[in-house]
């Protein structure tokens, strides 16, 4: 049992810094300026954010216990 929230409390970390790097990333696609081309905002931040969410189902699925 201790096991299972230790690994879930790591993976929500995870998910949280994904988290921030994705919408830091991809906040700047509706920013008035962008210094860089839109496709390198969407190549860090659509990665970081399918590691946000592939944290979040696997915190999910082991705190089911499946």
């Amino acid at each position: 049992m201790i096991f299972r929230v230790i690994a879930v409390g790591y993976l929500i970390v995870v998910a949280a810094g994904a988290g921030m790097l994705a919408l830091g990333a991809l906040s700047n696609l509706w920013a008035d300026y962008q210094d860089s081309e839109t496709r390198t905002y969407l190549v860090i931040g659509l990665p970081a954010l399918a590691v946000c969410l592939a944290s979040l189902f696997a915190a999910v699925q082991i705190w089911r216990g499946k």
